[in-house]
Order: structure tokens, then C-alpha cells, then sequence
């Protein structure tokens, strides 16, 4: 679609030492091979074609090490096809009197990962002269194979695997260094490969017990297994994860209300900034290949696979990079994004471990946007989102009704020059998304040295946009004071207003008109407000995280001055971080807002006061909670 991922200079430079230590052990060994030094026990053609078979499974091993590192199996064959024909000449060179020659007929090679029947192998046809002693035309077809299946274990802490080799030949002399599991290190959000801390018991059917290492979950491991010939395995103990969705059934009831959530690779799941309430562990996403990835939704007691889309992220998922390429591995830079309702009952992310694996067309065809970035407009097919040219300005268009926003002010003062969107994308599946930065020319009058970074995304076929707004102030040897801080200003042509004042048996006060909404000691919850008239309208939202934000600068400042303020005169709601008083600090200090702005037209507004349970507040106020659990 656009701005998909490449591929790493790390990767690169791990194919690179990944291909160093593979020709050195191939070359070693068929150089040093005790067998090489008893021709009267094998003949040349015998020992050629040990040497092939040598060949054929060290490039076996080399596509697999390729391949765990890129994700991309068109560019691992091709690595490891070059390894093998490099590999042949070196067999000529063993014994040039032969004068060995090759021509390879058919070569294929597979993998099937991450689940409990999980194998590596490839075939290889060759003929082959050996001039030098009269033979000619020998054609040799070789294969190579490791299977690794996973058992049930009876015991809570150990694994039971089978592993065979060739012609499911039993392989039983791996030692504790033939296996590493995967565990996640939540510090730095990574995966680390660690062998178990003793020696697996081994049987003589290929039978292998192994103690699973602290820190690796028993009820949903990946574990590699390799054997001596660099032939790697990555096997896991499941192969989906299933997503239990619980919604308030009766604030749910009567609202049409769909969220997006974005699932990390750690696990968590994400909606406006917020992570959703997890009522199990956490389960990280296990490094497959990006096409390999599906998403099931059971809505209604109907199950179906539904669109997604699989996004890359840098600086801890605050800076949108793009489409994943698909032939990447799932990382700590991506994000799987999908839309639920209160329909949706479980949602299952499953992946086809097969290196053959194509990506479903559900992860990048557009039905909903139709966009215009030349005019900088998007529209998801209910409601156009129009950016100015000059200054920081969206504008909304639902229906008849238009909304207008205008971010970032500080001490009085707006982005007045082009903000330089960048459209990272459009045209999206699940949502389009635009980064930008506001500028304040020469300054934002005495609060120098702060940066900005805008996100704002555009889901499909739904009536809000979200934002992430970030002021990042850098430590300054200037004074830095504010006395004005408004992130977010939405206007209209209405000037009926409504805002929540707290939370009444987990209902929102409502309070009518003008005021002006501070973190007090008995009400902190502001989490929306809206103008409204009839059926038309448009306002703000935002969870508890982002309400806590709202109050960033009140204990810098040492009263309150952060607040929800909104205006039937100006007809404006301003999320105002610093709404009076002053705030004065030089240290360094990273904040972000997050929220969506709403605009309707015969649509569900935010908040509908008949029966007081009705509209989207719902979505920020009582999101659903998630039970995950990974499945064979």
C-alpha cells in the first residue's frame, strides 16, 4: 500500500555472521571428514554423495538461520541456494583429479514453525561427472529433515518432545545446548533464546523430557531445537491466542460503539493511549513472519475472519513508521491493529507457520477510504477529515455537521506555518494515519525548548478521529514559564453544551453550559464533553489515563491548574493542561494526550441524556475487559 518496512541493517549484519560461521563449519567438516580419509572403504561416488547430502543439510540450516532473522523466505532461499552451489564447487576442489562437475536439477526447500508439529527440510536432485575417473551422468537425490513434534506433558514445569530426523529416523544424542526457549524480557522488549538448566532425559523412540526454564510460561512456550548439522526448529506449544471479550452488556445494549485496539508485542491491548484491563496473563507475540498472521472475530455466535492491519512504530510505539512489510518478523516495532464491538465475543489471532505462507488479502485491502492526500483529505466512507494548509487545523464533516480543531497552543500562541504532514498512511484497512509537528514561530513566547509530535489517526467507517498529542520539554538553562497550555481546542457552530462532572453509580454527572472542570478533592472525572442540538453534534472523549494527564502541571505548579474548559459564548471545549495560574520548570519533562473528537449527524453522539446509559462515553468510561489464552 505504502511506506512498508525494509529490511534492518542488524538483520543484515546477522545473515552476514550467520553465513561466516556456516561456511566455516561446512567446509571443516566435509574437509576433515574421517571417511574422507578411507577411500577403499567408500567409493568416489559414495563419498560425493555424502558430501551432497552434507551440503544439502548445513543449507537447510542456513535458510532456517536466514529466516528466523528476516522473516523473508524469498530472500533466505536465495541466500541458501547460493550457499549450495558454492558449497558444490568446494566439493570439486576436495579432490581435483576427479574432476568433479554439477548441475543441480531441483532444489526445494521448507519450513513449518511456531506450532506443536513443527519441521525443517529440503531435497535436492543432482547430476553429476567426475570426468577424471570415467564416471559420468550419476544423478543423486538427497533429503533432509528434523522434525520436532510437542507432546502433552503431564508434569506442570517440563515439555515432552519427539524429534526425528531423515525418513522420521528417531534423533536421540541432543544434549541440553540443542535447545533454547524463547523467553521475554518485558524490561527491554525482546526475545532471548535460553537453554534449560539441566540435561534432558532422552529415549530411545526420539522421546526427549526437558525441565522448561524459570521465566518461560509452561502453558505457552517456543522453544528452537538444532541438530548437528545447523538444522534449526522453532517449535511452539500452541499456535493461537484466544481473546475472551466481556462488555457491559447493559450500557452496551442499546449503542452502536466500535473501538480499535492495537495489540503490542508484549501483549498488552490498547485503546486511546490506555491499556485495556487483562483478566489472565499476558501473552507476547511469538516472532513470526507478519504474513503469516490472521484474525478471527466470533460476533453474534458467528465466526469469520475480519481486516486488519499490522503497522511499524519507533520511540516505544509514539512515532508511526508505516505498513509492515510482510515478509518481517512480528517485533517490538509493530502493532497489530483491529476494530470490535459489543457484538464481538472473541477474537482469535492465529498464524499459518508455513514459510510458503501468503498473506490474506484481509491485511492490506482498502473497502472503506477514499482518500485525496493532494487536497490533504481523508474520508473512512462516513465522515471527512480535512487538514489546513497553514497551522495545525483539522476539520471535521459528518453529515451536515462540521467540527473544527486546533492543536497545540502555548502561551497564546498557535502553529502559524505549514505543519509538514506526513500521510504514513492512507488508504489504510483499519485506519489511516498522519504525523506532523507544530511550530511556534520564533518560540512559544517564554517556554522555549519544547518539541512537539501530533498523531492523529482516522479509523474506517466509524465517527471520531483520535489524537496523540506530545510536548517534549528538553532540559532548558532558560527560564521556561506557562501560563497558557492548550493541547486541544474544538469548536462548532452550536453553543448547547454538555460535560461530565463525575461519576454517579457508574453513570456520569452531567452538568450543562459554560464551566470550567478542575481535578477537585471528591470529582477527578471529566472524561467527555459535547455540544449538541437534535440529533447533530460534536465533542471530545478520553479514558482515565488521559483525564490523570489532564492534570500533568498541578503538583509543578502547586494548586490546580489543569482543567476541562468549555464555553457556550466561544463555543469552544479546550483541554487545558494549564488553564490559569503559572507553571515554571527546566528539567526535562515527556507528556502525552490522548483522546478522539467526535462528530455526529443522526448518529450516536458522545452522551444521550434520556435513560442517561445511552452513547460512546461508554467506550472510554467502561471498555471491555480481555481474558487471553493460548490454544494447540
Amino acid at each position: 500500500m505504502n511506506n512498508r518496512g525494509q529490511f534492518s541493517i542488524i538483520a543484515a549484519l546477522l545473515v552476514a555472521v550467520i553465513l561466516i560461521a556456516t561456511v566455516m563449519m561446512t567446509y571443516s567438516t566435509i574437509r576433515n571428514s574421517p571417511i574422507q580419509n578411507q577411500p577403499q572403504v567408500l567409493s568416489a561416488v559414495d563419498e560425493t554423495n555424502l558430501a551432497i547430502k552434507q551440503i544439502l543439510g548445513f543449507t537447510v540450516g542456513y535458510y532456517g538461520s536466514v529466516l528466523k532473522v528476516t522473516g523473508n523466505s524469498s530472500y533466505a532461499k536465495t541466500l541458501a541456494l547460493q550457499y549450495l552451489h558454492s558449497g558444490l564447487v568446494n566439493i570439486g576442489s576436495m579432490h581435483p583429479e576427479w574432476g568433479a562437475s554439477f548441475n543441480v536439477n531441483d532444489s526445494a526447500l521448507y519450513t513449518c514453525w511456531f506450532t506443536n508439529s513443527s519441521y525443517s527440510m529440503g531435497d535436492l536432485a543432482v547430476n553429476y561427472s567426475l570426468t577424471g575417473l570415467g564416471i559420468y551422468g550419476i544423478t543423486y537425490d538427497a533429503s533432509c529433515k528434523l522434525m520436532v513434534q510437542v507432546e502433552n506433558s503431564t508434569a506442570t514445569n517440563q515439555t515432552q518432545l519427539i524429534v526425528t530426523r531423515d525418513d522420521g529416523e528417531p534423533l536421540i544424542n541432543l544434549g541440553k545446548q540443542n535447545f533454547r526457549f524463547y523467553r521475554y524480557a518485558y524490561a527491554d522488549s525482546t526475545w532471548e533464546l535460553i537453554n534449560p538448566s539441566s540435561e534432558p532425559v532422552a529415549y530411545a523412540n526420539g522421546t526427549y523430557e526437558i525441565d522448561i526454564p524459570s521465566g518461560v510460561d509452561p502453558y505457552s512456550y517456543v522453544l528452537q531445537v538444532e541438530d548437528q548439522r545447523g538444522i534449526i526448529v522453532v517449535a511452539s506449544s500452541f499456535s493461537r491466542y484466544t481473546c475472551t471479550l466481556t462488555w457491559n452488556s447493559t450500557l452496551y445494549a442499546t449503542t452502536d460503539a466500535t473501538i480499535v485496539l492495537e495489540l503490542l508485542q508484549n501483549g498488552t491491548m490498547r485503546w486511546l493511549g490506555q491499556d485495556l484491563q487483562l483478566t489472565t496473563q499476558a501473552k507476547p507475540i511469538p516472532p513470526i513472519p507478519a504474513k503469516a498472521i490472521h484474525v478471527n472475530q466470533t460476533a453474534n455466535d458467528i465466526d469469520g475472519e475480519v481486516p486488519f492491519q499490522i503497522e511499524d512504530w519507533a520511540s516505544n510505539y509514539r512515532i508511526p513508521l508505516g505498513l509492515t512489510n510482510n515478509a518481517s518478523v512480528f517485533s517490538s516495532r509493530t502493532m497489530l491493529v483491529f476494530q470490535v464491538n459489543s457484538k464481538v465475543s472473541k477474537v482469535t489471532i492465529w498464524w499459518n507457520g508455513s514459510d510458503a505462507a501468503v498473506q490474506t488479502p484481509l491485511a492490506y485491502t482498502n473497502i472503506y477510504f477514499s482518500d485525496t492526500i493532494s487536497n490533504r483529505t481523508l474520508n473512512n466512507g462516513r465522515q471527512t477529515l480535512q487538514f489546513s494548509a497553514t497551522g495545525f487545523v483539522l476539520t471535521s464533516k459528518m453529515g451536515s455537521m462540521t467540527s473544527t480543531a486546533r492543536l497545540m497552543r502555548i502561551n497564546n500562541e498557535e502553529d502559524n506555518t505549514d505543519p509538514e504532514l506526513a500521510y504514513v498512511i492512507y488508504n489504510g484497512v483499519i485506519r489511516d494515519i498522519v504525523l506532523g509537528e507544530a511550530e511556534w514561530s520564533g518560540g512559544a513566547g517564554t517556554c522555549p525548548n519544547v518539541y512537539s509530535n501530533i498523531v492523529i489517526t482516522l479509523p474506517a467507517n466509524v465517527t471520531y478521529y483520535t489524537y496523540q498529542l506530545r510536548l517534549m520539554f528538553v532540559e532548558s538553562q532558560k527560564p521556561r514559564t506557562i501560563t497558557d497550555l492548550c493541547p486541544i481546542k474544538i469548536t462548532t457552530s452550536l453553543s448547547s453544551l454538555q460535560t461530565e462532572n463525575g461519576i454517579s453509580s457508574g453513570l456520569p454527572i452531567v452538568q450543562n453550559g459554560t464551566g470550567t472542570f478542575y481535578n477537585s478533592s471528591s470529582i477527578w472525572q471529566h472524561h467527555w464533553s459535547q455540544f449538541i442540538s437534535g440529533t447533530k453534534g460534536a465533542g471530545i472523549m478520553f479514558t482515565d489515563v488521559a483525564n490523570q494527564r489532564l492534570y500533568t502541571f498541578d503538583q509543578i505548579a502547586g494548586t490546580k491548574v489543569g482543567a476541562l474548559e468549555v464555553s457556550s459564548t466561544t463555543k469552544a471545549i479546550e483541554l487545558l493542561p494549564v488553564a490559569n495560574g503559572t507553571v515554571n520548570f527546566t528539567y526535562a519533562l515527556d507528556v502525552t494526550w490522548n483522546g478522539a473528537v467526535v462528530t455526529f449527524d443522526g448518529t450516536t453522539p458522545i452522551y444521550v441524556e434520556q435513560g442517561g446509559n445511552k452513547g460512546l462515553w461508554i467506550t472510554v468510561e467502561r471498555p471491555p475487559t480481555i481474558a487471553v489464552n493460548a490454544e494447540a
